[in-house]
Parts: C-alpha cells; structure tokens; sequence
C-alpha cells in the first residue's frame, strides 16, 4: 500500500507546484497483498460500509 499511495502523493505534489488542484483521496488506495497469486482491493471495507449504512 505504501507504494501506490506514495505514487500517487508524488503526482498530487508536482501538480501543486504546477498551479493545478490539490487533492487525494485516501480512501481510493488500492490495497495489495504480494503473494502468488496476488490479491488486491480498493474501495471502503465491510465495516466502513456498516458505519455509514450504505448497502452493499
């Protein structure tokens, strides 16, 4: 996870300093699990659903 979010800062950063938006959205980082075969996710977990009472 460490990776894809700090990828994805990098270009937030550069787009900044060029005059652009400033905005991530945290709960939009893949999730990934280095494994064979690999597995990954994104998206609000089963929790974070039951929370916010949004059907799933």
């Amino acid at each position: 996870m460490l990776a894809h979010k700090a990828e994805d800062e990098g270009i937030i950063c550069v787009e900044g300093m060029l005059g652009g938006a400033v905005h991530i959205d945290y709960n939009c980082v893949p999730s990934v699990i280095y494994t064979h075969p690999e597995c990954a996710w994104v998206g609000k977990t089963e929790e974070q659903c039951k929370a916010e009472n949004i059907p799933y």
